[in-house]
């Protein structure tokens, strides 16, 4: 949960755990408040940018055969970060590999809610690809349907947009 200096919006929420889940990793940074709340603040500001997809897609590349949930090597399958049936968009940028039992777990749920609610796992140990992912489409998502200044108290309801979805 970010601090009380974070306000209480999706946009807020989206960038502040992209500061933290997506940033602070790749810059050796995890855990570092001070770093994470700078970041945020950048991003907010429009001095930095979420980055593309091209990242997250390369990553996925160099690693053929390994589950990005569990990090299992062997035959792996295409999944969908957020599916379809809850308006995930078609496309490379919304597939991961996944091991069939990650894969058969997940099925059609939305990420957050699965990985949080259902696994039981800490929103800070979610892996930095679907993280990544997954941030990005809900940025997206909410830019173009002007969503990201509506308010939320949960992180697991960003996809949605709002408290009860």
């Amino acid at each position: 949960m970010p601090s009380k200096a974070v306000p209480r919006t999706v946009g807020d929420f989206i960038l502040y755990y992209y500061a933290k889940l997506v940033i602070a990793p790749s810059a050796g940074e995890t855990g570092n408040y001070r770093f994470i709340m700078d970041r945020y603040k950048r991003l907010k500001s429009g001095e930095i940018q979420i980055s593309s997809y091209d990242r997250e897609i390369e990553k996925l590349a160099q690693q053929p055969g390994v589950c990005v949930f569990c990090g299992k090597q062997g035959k792996t399958v295409l999944t969908e970060v957020v599916p379809r049936k809850l308006g995930g968009p078609v496309g490379i940028h919304n597939l991961v590999h996944a091991c069939q039992r990650c894969a058969d777990s997940k099925g059609d749920k939305n990420l957050l809610d699965w990985w949080c609610n259902i696994l039981g796992r800490d929103i800070e140990d979610l892996p930095r690809i679907p993280a990544g992912l997954f941030l990005k489409l809900a940025y997206e998502k909410h830019c173009v349907g002007f969503g990201l200044r509506r308010r939320c108290e949960d992180i697991c309801h960003i996809w949605h947009g709002d408290q009860g979805s």
